[in-house]
């Protein structure tokens, strides 16, 4: 089985500081033919850039009150090997167009993949001119699966995270996607009626982050159905941006699932209205169309 051997573009990176390759010597990542073929052709289709770091990187922001960095490490061969014919294969049932008016110019799969985040110098002198959060959330250096920046149009993806679970990854691979085409819809401010189709008594939790990341454990031992009804899983009642992705990613991975739930779930069927209504105004192509036949791609699969 021939090879093919790809050399990364870094110059857009930092070297991380957790970089655990002395001799920052660039990583070559061997693909069978087969796999670099299909990564070829799924550049071509949607005329975006995917890239294979060679070396360890970091990127920092500053975002609102917060300065955020997260780095990433190559991939091995063998992951890149074994994650890129799982992505291409999910990745393949958006439209042309709906990539298109995403905006995404680069997909980064990484190795390991880990994200920092610290109250900034800036947000601090600032206080009580602005909305701020009364608790700054910090953390150093977690890992995590993807990051999405849909401001810049780049979406970071760590083909190491969960490998033990592949349907955990597809799901996370549309669930990370669709953040990237919330900023492209909403922009910062998100769905603003979203969190209207919830019970009248119900109010989402610290946030997706948060909920990862933050100290306080209540909201992972707080029983799902004392919550109310409409949600998928315990992390959708995080945030309404959390709630919208997690739909998104269930109806592109388990449709079937998502069908019979809301045969008893008035709620769920209505954001899953909104949520298909408001991709068909961002791209014509996402039309029932579409989920007509992501269902039958699936079927019998995901019962």
């Amino acid at each position: 089985m021939s090879l093919h051997r790809f050399r990364a573009v870094t110059f857009f990176f930092k070297r991380s500081r957790h970089d655990p390759f002395a001799a920052h010597r660039p990583v070559e990542v061997s693909l069978p033919a087969e796999t670099a073929e299909i990564l070829d052709d799924v550049k071509a289709r949607y005329n975006i850039e995917i890239t294979l770091p060679a070396e360890p990187f970091e990127v920092q922001s500053e975002r609102g009150q917060y300065s955020t960095s997260f780095e990433g490490q190559p991939a091995t061969s063998e992951e890149a090997a074994w994650y890129i014919p799982l992505f291409v294969e999910e990745f393949r049932l958006y439209p042309r167009l709906f990539v298109e008016n995403t905006r995404l110019t680069r997909i980064v799969l990484c190795g390991e993949l880990f994200r920092s985040q610290q109250p900034s110098p800036k947000a601090k002198r600032l206080a009580g001119r602005a909305r701020s959060d009364r608790q700054p959330l910090s953390f150093d250096h977690e890992g995590c699966g993807g990051i999405p920046d849909g401001k810049n149009g780049i979406l970071y993806l760590a083909v190491s995270w969960e490998r033990d679970d592949p349907e955990y990854v597809r799901g996370l691979i549309h669930h990370e996607f669709y953040h990237c085409v919330q900023w492209q819809q909403f922009g910062s401010t998100g769905d603003r009626g979203w969190a209207a189709l919830n019970s009248p008594d119900f109010v989402y939790g610290p946030g997706g982050l948060a909920a990862n990341y933050g100290l306080d454990p209540t909201f992972w031992v707080m029983p799902a159905e004392e919550w109310g009804n409409g949600f998928l899983n315990q992390y959708s009642m995080s945030a309404p941006e959390e709630d919208q992705a997690e739909i998104f990613a269930h109806l592109l991975t388990k449709p079937a699932r998502v069908d019979a739930r809301l045969r008893v779930d008035d709620i769920l069927r209505r954001k899953v209205e909104r949520l298909k209504a408001s991709l068909e105004l961002f791209c014509c192509e996402m039309d029932e169309s579409f989920w007509e036949l992501v269902m039958e791609l699936r079927s019998p699969f995901d019962i």
